[in-house]
C-alpha cells in the first residue's frame, strides 16, 4: 500500500472538531485510505485545529515540527479554525502541504492527487455551503454508545473576543429531516447518548423547525437514550425551550450556558447581547422547570479594560449561581477579532490571580452540589476504565463518576451506582448490580390489581402475578383475575403467570418461584419494570427472600395419599419427626394438608426442614395496601355479591366441573371454589353459602395480614400505603 494512503487525524479543540474528524475519517476511507494508530505510521497527517486560545494554536506549531522531524516525507494537512489564517500559513510555510477549511473536505482527494486547486479563500468563500453538504457524510464514531450529531455550523454573533465567525463562517443549519434520521438510526443501532452540537444549538432554524421543535421530534424516538446539546447562547434561551427541557428525562439534566462575565459593561464590550440580571433570570426559570439540573458555564478573566471591581461582579455571580462546573479562561487576543484592537491591559499575573480566585469559589460550590448525591443511587453511563482499572462514566447531569466494580464489560452501559464519596470535580460510588423490581402486595379485595396496572402504565412496566390460584386456567372470577383491568386508554398491559397451568394439575411453590424468576428476567431484558402483584404470602416470600427450596424429589403418589389425611394427623406426624420445626409453623401451615404433606415428604427424604434464604439478585420495593377491618369487610362483601350476581362465578365453577375438574379438586382451591362447590352439590343453600363464604374470605384476609406482619418481623421492609396515590412518591424515592 502506498504511504500516502495511510492517514492519521489529530483533533484539537471543541466537540464540533471531533465530529468533523469523524466525518473526515469516513470520507478518507471511502476514498481508499486506511487509518493508522499514530502519526509515525502515516503517510498523511491531518491536523484539525482550534484557534480559540493561543495555547491551542501553539500546540499546532509544536505538532507540525514533531511530525516533520520524525518523517520529512509525510504530507500534512491543516484544517479547522486555523486553516484560513494568513499568519499561520506564513509561519508553517514549507512544512504544511495543504490548508483546507473543513467544509471543503470533499476537494481533498483532488489536492492530494496534485490537481490544480487554490487553498486560499476570501471571506465570502468561507461561508459554508448551503445544507452543510459535508455533514451528510456518515461519521466513523469512536465508540458505539456516544455520538456527536452536528446540527449546523458557523456563528452570527460576532462576540468581540471570538474568532469562530471568521474561521467557521456564518450560521448554516442542517435540514431537520437529516438530523432526525441520523438520530433515529443511532438509537436503533444501540447508541445510548446523543449530543447535538453547533456553535449555537439553540439558534437552530430550518423552515418550520426551531430548536425546541427539533427536540420535541427527537423525543418521539422510542428507546432508552440520553439527549444532550451544546453550546447554547443565553440570548436564544426561549421560554419554549426551557419548557421542553423540563418535559422529559430523556433530555439530560445539564445545561451549559456560557456567561463569560458577571459585569454588564464587560458583557457589552464583549457584544454578548444580554445582562447579568437577564442571565440570572434565565437560570431561575430553568431550575424551576428542572430542579435537579446542573448548570455549567464559560468565563473569561482579564478581558481588556476589566477592572478589579468588574471582576468582583463576576465573583458575586459565581456565589449567586452556584455553578456545578465552569471553564475559566485567561483572555488572549485572537487575530481578526474586535477585542484584538483593544489594549490588553490586565497583566498575566493578575489574570492568573483572578482565575485562581474563581476556581476556589467553584471548588466550594461544586463540592456542595456533589455532596447532595452522597448515599443516593444514580444512573451512570460508563465511558471507560482508567489506568488503575476503575470504571468511569458520567451522570445525566454531567458529573464524572469513578465506579467500584469487579464486573466485566460495563463500558457503554447504563448502570446504577450508589455514591459513597464526593469531591469538587467528581464523585465515586459502588456499582449496584441489582435490577429493581416493584412488589404490590396486600390482602384480598385491597385493590392490588388496579394499582399495579396503573403503575405499569405509568412506569413502563409489566405485571407478574403472585397469586397461587390465578396460575390456573378457568379460575377467573373466583380468583379476581379482572383481566379487563389490564387495558388502560386502549393500551394493553402485559402480564405473566396468569393462566399458565391446567387446574387438574399441581402447580407448587417451586414451579412458581422458577417461573417468576424467568418472567422477571424477560421483563428486564425489554428494559421494563417488573411489577409483582399478589397476596399469596408464601409465593411472595419465596421470591423476595430468594428461598433455596429443597431439592427433595417429589413423590406424587405419596403426596396424594398424605393429603387425604386430616391436617391434625399430618401435623402430629411432623411433630414426631421434627418437633422444633413443627412448633415454628403458623396456624395457616398447621391447618393446610397440602403444605404439611410437602413438609413431611421433604423431611422423610432427608431434605432441609425449612426454606433457606439467599442473597437476592434483585432490589425489591415492597408496597402494601391495607384497610381498616370494617372497611375491608365491606369491600369483601360488596365484591362477593358482584361476582355471584353480576359476573357469573357460580356458572364458572359449574363449567369447570363439567370440563373434568373434580369436585374434590375444586374444593382444594378453597374459599369461593370450596363453598360454591358445596352449594352446587346441595350441601349448602345459597344464603348459607354467601354467609359462610363472606366470613371465610374475611378470615383469610386477616390471616394474610398476620403473614405480612410476621414477614416484617423476619426483616421484610414493607411500605404500607394508606392512600394508593402515595405509591408514586415511594417509587421515586426508591429509584433515586
Amino acid at each position: 500500500m502506498k504511504p500516502n494512503k495511510i492517514y492519521h487525524i489529530i483533533t484539537i479543540g471543541c466537540q464540533m472538531n471531533y465530529a468533523d474528524s469523524e466525518r473526515l475519517a469516513t470520507f478518507l476511507e471511502k476514498n481508499g485510505f486506511t487509518a493508522a494508530p499514530d502519526f509515525k505510521k502515516a503517510g498523511l497527517v491531518i491536523l484539525n485545529t482550534c484557534g480559540i486560545k493561543q495555547a491551542a494554536e501553539d500546540r499546532v506549531y509544536g505538532l507540525v515540527n514533531q511530525i516533520k522531524k520524525y518523517n520529512a516525507r509525510v504530507r500534512i494537512v491543516v484544517t479547522g479554525c486555523l486553516s484560513r489564517r494568513s499568519d499561520v500559513k506564513k509561519r508553517l510555510a514549507g512544512r504544511v502541504d495543504i490548508f483546507l477549511p473543513i467544509n471543503e473536505m470533499l476537494k481533498l482527494p483532488d489536492l492530494l492527487a496534485g490537481e490544480k486547486f487554490s487553498p486560499y479563500f476570501s471571506l465570502d468563500e468561507v461561508r459554508l455551503e448551503a445544507g452543510e453538504k459535508y455533514l451528510r457524510i456518515p461519521p466513523k464514531h469512536t465508540n458505539d454508545f456516544t455520538a456527536y450529531v452536528p446540527i449546523g455550523n458557523g456563528c452570527n454573533n460576532f462576540c468581540s473576543y471570538c474568532v469562530v465567525p471568521y474561521a467557521r463562517g456564518r450560521e448554516v443549519y442542517r435540514p431537520a429531516r437529516d438530523i432526525i434520521i441520523e438520530v433515529r438510526e443511532l438509537v436503533r443501532a444501540g447508541c445510548k447518548e446523543i449530543i447535538l452540537i453547533a456553535q449555537n444549538v439553540n439558534s437552530y432554524q430550518d423552515v418550520k423547525y426551531d430548536f425546541p421543535r427539533l427536540l420535541k421530534e427527537l423525543l418521539k424516538i422510542s428507546g432508552k437514550f440520553w439527549l444532550r446539546f451544546s453550546s447554547s447562547h443565553p440570548k436564544d434561551m426561549s421560554d419554549e425551550l426551557i419548557k421542553v427541557i423540563g418535559s422529559s428525562k430523556k433530555i439530560c439534566s445539564h445545561l451549559h450556558l456560557a456567561v463569560q462575565s458577571g459585569d454588564d459593561k464587560i458583557l457589552q464590550a464583549m457584544n454578548r447581547k444580554y445582562t447579568v440580571a437577564s442571565y440570572k433570570s434565565l437560570i431561575k426559570r430553568v431550575r424551576a422547570a428542572r430542579p435537579e439540573i446542573a448548570i455549567t458555564t464559560d468565563v473569561i478573566v482579564g478581558f481588556p479594560g476589566e477592572t478589579k471591581a468588574q471582576f468582583l461582579n463576576t465573583v458575586k455571580l459565581f456565589q449567586d449561581i452556584d455553578f456545578d462546573l465552569a471553564y475559566i479562561s485567561q483572555y488572549s487576543p485572537r487575530p481578526q477579532t474586535v477585542s484584538a484592537t483593544m489594549p490588553d491591559n490586565v497583566s498575566p499575573a493578575e489574570k492568573k490571580r483572578r482565575l485562581n480566585a474563581l476556581n476556589e469559589i467553584l471548588k466550594q460550590t461544586a463540592l456542595k452540589n456533589h455532596q447532595k448525591f452522597l448515599g443516593q443511587t444514580v444512573e451512570v453511563l460508563i465511558d471507560g476504565k482508567n489506568k488503575r482499572g476503575k470504571y468511569y462514566g458520567k451522570t445525566s447531569s454531567y458529573q464524572t463518576v469513578l465506579v467500584n466494580s469487579s464486573e466485566d464489560e460495563l463500558i457503554g452501559q447504563f448502570i446504577p451506582v450508589k455514591i459513597t464519596k464526593a469531591w469538587p470535580f467528581g464523585l465515586e460510588g459502588d456499582f449496584i448490580n441489582k435490577p429493581q423490581v416493584l412488589v404490590i402486595l396486600g390482602t384480598t379485595a385491597s385493590g392490588k390489581t388496579s394499582l399495579g396496572v396503573r403503575l405499569a402504565a405509568t412506569l413502563n412496566g409489566e405485571i407478574i402475578s403472585a397469586d397461587s390460584r390465578q396460575v390456573y386456567r378457568g379460575l377467573d372470577i373466583g380468583t379476581g383475575k379482572d383481566l379487563a383491568e389490564y387495558k388502560i386508554k386502549g393500551k394493553k398491559i402485559p402480564y405473566h403467570l396468569i393462566d399458565v397451568a391446567n387446574p387438574k394439575m399441581k402447580f407448587d411453590l417451586a414451579k412458581y418461584q422458577k417461573a417468576a424468576f424467568i418472567a422477571i428476567k424477560k421483563v428486564l431484558q425489554k428494559e421494563k419494570l417488573p411489577i409483582i402483584v399478589g397476596g399469596s404470602g408464601l409465593y411472595l416470600q419465596a421470591l423476595v427472600d430468594n428461598y433455596q427450596l429443597s431439592a427433595a424429589i417429589p413423590d406424587f403418589s405419596k403426596r396424594i395419599r398424605l393429603e387425604k389425611l386430616p391436617a391434625v394427623e399430618l401435623f402430629k406426624k411432623l411433630l414426631q419427626l421434627k418437633p422444633d420445626f413443627a412448633r415454628r409453623l403458623n396456624n395457616s401451615d398447621k391447618n393446610n394438608p397440602r403444605r404439611l404433606a410437602r413438609y413431611l415428604e421433604i423431611v422423610e427424604a432427608g431434605g432441609s426442614d425449612h426454606n433457606v434464604k439467599a442473597e437476592s439478585p434483585y432490589d425489591f420495593l415492597l408496597l402494601g395496601l391495607t384497610w381498616p377491618d370494617e372497611i375491608l369487610r365491606g369491600r369483601i362483601e360488596l365484591r362477593l355479591l358482584e361476582r355471584l350476581e353480576k359476573e357469573g362465578m357460580i356458572a364458572e365453577i359449574k363449567k369447570l366441573h363439567e370440563s373434568g375438574v373434580s369436585w374434590e379438586r375444586l374444593k382444594s382451591f378453597g374459599l369461593e371454589y370450596k363453598f360454591v362447590s358445596q352449594h352446587l352439590l346441595g350441601e349448602l343453600s345459597y344464603s348459607e353459602m354467601v354467609e359462610k363464604l363472606s366470613t371465610a374470605i374475611y378470615r383469610f384476609a386477616k390471616r394474610q395480614k398476620t403473614w405480612f406482619k410476621r414477614w416484617q418481623k423476619q426483616g421484610a421492609k414493607i411500605k404500607w400505603l394508606t392512600d394508593p396515590a402515595d405509591a408514586i412518591k415511594e417509587i421515586e424515592r426508591w429509584k433515586k
